[in-house]
């Protein structure tokens, strides 16, 4: 069995297509969003969800989230003497959505099509077909976030022909793609992004305007306190996106401090992350040679998007209101969802054609004449080529009597090869001709999965040299992939006890962290209580504790984030009005009409 699966930096979600439509696949407590949060408990199991997310507050080190992030880099995450990569934390993740999907449909699931940002690099593909793999998936396709929000646009949408720009912007990534849709044909025709822009730079901007506003640093609270923060933060931000304004506060070292927030000052605390957003969105109409009034629907995806902020932002850009089809959490993973419906020849859909792009240009480093230590970049294949494709260019050698040309392949845009992704290097045998006499054609062949194949040849067809520079997998070889996959085996994802209780237990244990005195030990005795009660497994007693604990919880958090300040918080110098940058706000797009 085959499911689509957006593997998201802040939630991810899985998705079937059956009976004719794309059906969200439910987790263990029912809803359709997974954190992306990985944590190791004291006996050594692996939480997975919502449960981990309530522990980066309770247990911040043995936690880990956004780890998305840094997929296809060296940075690994300590959790409990152990250091995992970000592939082997989203292999986790991974293997959690299977296991949903298998309990859910009731039978295996062995292959997947996963979701990625079209401005991941191939470093980071690479990564997240070797997370699928450790997962136990078969990952033979990884898809374009937009293009899955465009393909399940399209399929939602009653109008034929359209051209999108779909804006994708999730909890750590940006994606802005310009989509021609024409009967069952979905074409991408520009990307552009950023891997290190999402919903969650907001929440630091918010927390670091805290901490601004109180002469406090971030970095120098403790670990527990940023993740109380970075948690209130995001909370608040949420709450910006159903009422004017609102409180953020905390108690710090037995001091109560908090800031008011709106839209506005959101804003100003995020010039320069707008700025980049609309750097993405010129880029990729640039790239496309379209115009904005060329644009038909502007297509909001990802979780991010729910902020009023996002949308006025485009708004005034397009002078049109952005659409949501569907709900943004939801519309990457039914994307997925339905492309794998098509690779496995559903009837219904199996005539929809989703043709991609490549989204970086591949090349290869030349000889520079004018300083011999640093290669040019000469491109084979341009960014926004269609999939597949494959184009050759000629070389020569440099010196007389060159026995050997040696080609660094490279992905990116910059002039100088040392600022791109140097995918590796391939060599071939040449006669010893004088400098400039050998013809060597080097061609690139880059398909629909992002699998480079290059071939060198020269000019008498004697030599040639062939290379695959993607395969599944980044640097592990099977040996290394095999040990890898055992060795993770050891970490079983916890399955003991219901997935609610556990969250309970979780959450309970995050509240008395913030609590003190006799609220702090009102919680534990009553975590202590149903601990006893899980311990002698009376599935009655069970059911009653959770519902007292859920009003009991829901109460304390109630408390903790009740609007407790007085007049004395509300005055001018609270608004802290110096922190706004009165610049960004005069701008013609954000006028008094906000």
């Amino acid at each position: 069995m085959i499911i689509g699966i957006d593997l998201g930096t802040t939630n991810s979600l899985a998705c079937v297509y059956r009976n004719g439509k794309a059906e969200l696949i439910p987790n263990g407590l029912g809803g359709y969003l997974t954190p992306s949060v990985v944590s190791l408990d004291e006996s050594g199991e692996v939480l997975v969800g919502a449960v981990a997310r309530e522990r980066l507050v309770s247990n911040p080190a043995d936690t880990a989230a956004s780890f998305k992030r840094f997929m296809g880099s060296k940075k690994t995450f300590p959790l409990r003497q152990r250091e995992f990569t970000p592939q082997e934390l989203s292999a986790f993740v991974l293997r959690q959505l299977k296991q949903d999907a298998e309990r859910y449909l009731g039978g295996e699931v062995t292959e997947a099509v996963i979701s990625v940002p079209a401005y991941f690099n191939n470093n980071q593909r690479a990564a997240t077909l070797e997370a699928g793999r450790i997962a136990g998936l078969h990952v033979e396709r990884l898809v374009n976030e937009p293009s899955a929000a465009a393909l399940a646009s399209s399929m939602l949408s009653d109008e034929d022909e359209q051209s999108y720009l779909v804006f994708d912007f999730g909890g750590g990534t940006l994606d802005v793609s310009v989509v021609d849709c024409f009967q069952n044909i979905i074409e991408i025709v520009a990307v552009s992004g950023d891997n290190h822009l999402g919903g969650n730079d907001f929440d630091e901007r918010i927390a670091a305007f805290f901490c601004k506003s109180h002469q406090m640093d971030l970095d120098a609270l403790p670990p527990q306190k940023q993740a109380v923060l970075r948690r209130l933060s995001e909370k608040a931000k949420r709450e910006l996106s159903e009422k004017e304004s609102t409180f953020l506060h905390m108690n710090i070292d037995g001091e109560d401090k908090a800031v008011i927030l709106n839209n506005e000052i959101l804003i100003g605390c995020c010039t320069d992350l707008f700025d980049r957003m609309e750097r993405a969105v010129v880029h990729a109409l640039r790239d496309s040679g379209c115009t904005v009034d060329d644009i038909d629907v502007i297509v909001m995806a990802g979780g991010s998007c729910k902020m009023p902020v996002v949308a006025y932002f485009l708004e005034k850009l397009f002078g049109k209101k952005p659409v949501m089809i569907g709900s943004p959490d939801e519309v990457v993973a039914q994307g997925a969802g339905i492309y794998a419906g098509i690779k496995a020849r559903d009837e219904e859909i199996r005539d929809v054609l989703l043709t991609d792009i490549c989204p970086f240009t591949l090349g290869v480093g030349s000889y520079n004449p004018n300083d011999r230590g640093r290669n040019i970049m000469t491109p084979v294949i341009e960014r926004n080529s269609v999939l597949p494709v494959a184009k050759t260019e000629y070389f020569t050698n440099v010196h007389d009597k060159q026995k050997e040309i040696e080609f660094p392949i490279y992905q990116g845009e910059s002039f100088d090869c040392s600022e791109n992704l140097c995918l590796g290097r391939i060599a071939i045998a040449i006669g010893q001709a004088m400098a400039g006499e050998a013809r060597v054609s080097v061609t690139f062949s880059y398909d629909i999965n992002g699998i480079l194949v290059v071939d060198v040849v020269d000019d008498k067809g004697t030599n040639r040299a062939q290379q695959v520079f993607m395969s599944e997998g980044a640097n592990l070889t099977e040996e290394e992939m095999r040990q890898k996959i055992e060795e993770l085996k050891k970490y079983r994802i916890s399955s003991n006890g219901d997935e609610r209780d556990r969250l309970l237990l979780a959450r309970g244990k995050r509240i008395y962290q913030e609590l003190i005195g006799s609220d702090r030990e009102n919680v534990a005795a009553a975590l202590r209580e149903f601990e006893a009660v899980l311990a002698v497994n009376n599935r009655r007693a069970i059911h009653v504790m959770r519902q007292r604990l859920a009003e009991l919880f829901g109460v304390y958090e109630e408390f903790l984030n009740e609007e407790f300040l007085n007049e004395e918080f509300l005055n001018e110098e609270f608004l802290n009005e110096g922190f706004m940058d009165k610049e960004f706000l005069d701008k013609e797009f954000l006028d008094k009409e906000f």
